[in-house]
């Protein structure tokens, strides 16, 4: 087991809880429910409930097929550097966000969030290359126990001028999560060659989902079940 390539896994998980801790569960989500928004109706939450299950449909619908174009190309790296920079983006375009521009907060939130868990499918595929089975749960909770040190820091880092200076929020954000982030690009494993190039990869995807599609519609219990 490569000590180098488990800190910096571990690393990542300390980088990235920042992200939940102040966007979705505290800083922003009570920023754009309360003051972008409006809460004063209930019309907040249900923006912020509309964002929340928007991206995690997007996630829900293209996780799998690109972490099966991600396993035939050889990208896997590259498709998690490619989801943690569009957090970031989305997290940095919160900046620009004032009272009223509702539909902006919307779609920088979903940018955000979509980066983050897709990064996070990339990043957890991992753990099988780094930690042998006996080893896997110590890593694992490694992991775990880092993250909750980066939430608590990164809360820390921002509450002082969470209220008065909220605009400073965001790009502290982006800079704790990309900074510690770094090592895990330059010390998990290289990904290994795929048998097809990205676009060749993209092609057999989107074929194999298109297929798997039809087979659970075909299936009216299991169908009924997703919808639900």
């Amino acid at each position: 087991m490569n000590k180098k390539q488990v800190g910096a896994w571990a690393l990542f998980d300390f980088a990235n809880s920042v992200y939940p801790a102040v966007i979705t569960t505290t800083v922003f989500s009570i920023y754009y429910v309360g003051t972008v928004v409006g809460n004063d109706t209930g019309r907040g939450q249900w923006w912020w409930g509309v964002s929340l299950a928007v991206s995690a449909l997007i996630v829900a619908v293209t996780s799998p097929l690109l972490g099966a174009i991600a396993d035939r190309a050889g990208a896997r790296k590259k498709f998690m550097l490619v989801y943690t920079a569009v957090c970031l983006i989305g997290v940095l375009l919160m900046m620009g966000l004032r009272p009223g521009m509702v539909i902006a907060g919307f779609a920088f939130f979903v940018i955000a969030n979509v980066g983050f868990e897709s990064a996070l499918v990339f990043y957890n595929a991992y753990l099988p290359d780094i930690a042998p089975p006996e080893k896997r749960g110590f890593v694992s909770g490694l992991g775990f126990g880092v993250g909750y040190l980066g939430s608590a820091l990164g809360l820390l880092m921002v509450l002082p001028f969470a209220e008065s200076q909220i605009e400073l929020v965001w790009p502290a954000v982006a800079a704790f999560f990309l900074i510690f982030s770094l090592p895990a690009f330059l010390y998990l494993p290289h990904d290994r060659a795929g048998g097809m190039s990205v676009p060749q990869a993209a092609a057999w995807g989107v074929t194999s989902f298109r297929e798997i599609v039809s087979e659970v519609w075909r299936l009216k219990d299991l169908r009924n079940f997703l919808i639900a």
